[in-house]
């Protein structure tokens, strides 16, 4: 009952991503701004909040990416390894978000809703937002599959979002960031300008603290079927995101290195073949630990592969 309660009291609506203006429903299911009277053409199985120019460039993505995308779903749904690093990298996430910020989460970046489709009975609505319609449209047809009614997935850019401004908890982003370097700033004002006062900000990215990790990263990128092929694409240090946020008006409160072992593995199974056939769960508990001890030895901390950080708007 009590979730019910919350899932009624903090109910997410979509606004129109120019305006934040109200959105309505034709018969032919395009969607009409009230305001500015822009039109949402019904394009997919979800809706989108797209300009032409963008779309256009959305359906261009997906024919140069096709190959990175197939192989990144079928390690991400067929791989019990893969599914129970991110079962445990998701509830390492949303446990940063405070209970009093959990009412209307919105997921930017999403993929296939990783994080919505893993969401605790403790938060109420959420949005999931990416460009990649394909992966979007999977995520909506798995959480309907599901019987998950709280969360609705759409497609748009995370540089001008399709929410009205003070109406977000709490946003997550996980491993996002990095992918849209040149509109970091956009999406951060974005970011900042929905979340309400004391929202927080919940993302984990890939650390640039150590040229080690830097340079092992980068292999990886060139050899990893699921990385895409982005040459632009790489990780933050921490002053660098800091100094991100901080212009944004949102204020780096929290910052915690993890990941050495597990998460190089686990998260990306192609890199080592066989462990997407593995289904050992004692295998992923003692790689998970491994990961824990070194996370708490200060002089090998540096060298950890991903962050989790939290963020919020004074």
């Amino acid at each position: 009952m009590r979730t019910m309660a919350l899932q009624k009291r903090s109910a997410l609506t979509v606004a129109c991503p120019f305006c934040q203006g109200t959105l309505d429903r034709y018969p032919s299911d395009d969607l009409r701004c009230s305001g500015c009277q822009r039109q949402f053409p019904r394009r997919a199985e979800v809706d989108v909040f797209l300009t032409d120019d963008e779309w256009n460039a959305c359906v261009q993505h997906l024919e140069h990416e096709r190959d990175a995308l197939v192989s990144y779903r079928t390690a991400r749904r067929r791989s019990f390894m893969n599914q129970f690093y991110y079962d445990n990298w998701v509830k390492r996430i949303l446990r940063e978000v405070p209970p009093n910020r959990r009412a209307r989460l919105l997921e930017l970046m999403c993929g296939e809703a990783e994080i919505c489709r893993r969401l605790p009975s403790s938060f109420g609505s959420a949005l999931a937002l990416d460009f990649n319609v394909r992966m979007v449209e999977a995520a909506a047809a798995d959480l309907r599959a599901a019987g998950e009614q709280r969360v609705q997935v759409v497609c748009g850019t995370a540089a001008r979002l399709p929410v009205a401004s003070s109406s977000i908890s709490a946003v997550v982003i996980q491993g996002g960031l990095h992918h849209a370097r040149p509109l970091l700033k956009q999406i951060l004002a974005e970011i900042h300008r929905v979340l309400e006062p004391g929202g927080v900000l919940v993302g984990s990215e890939p650390a640039n603290d150590h040229p080690l990790t830097r340079a092992i990263r980068h292999w990886q990128y060139r050899h990893s079927r699921l990385q895409g092929h982005d040459p632009d694409e790489d990780g933050f240090s921490r002053a660098e995101l800091a100094a991100a946020l901080d212009n944004a008006g949102l204020r780096l409160e929290r910052y915690r290195q993890f990941g050495f072992v597990a998460y190089p593995l686990l998260g990306n199974t192609d890199i080592v073949p066989w462990l997407s056939r593995l289904g050992s769960r004692w295998c992923g508990q003692a790689l998970l630990g491994m990961d824990w001890l070194l996370e708490h030895i200060p002089g090998i901390r540096r060298l950890a592969w991903t962050s989790i950080f939290r963020a919020v708007k004074a």
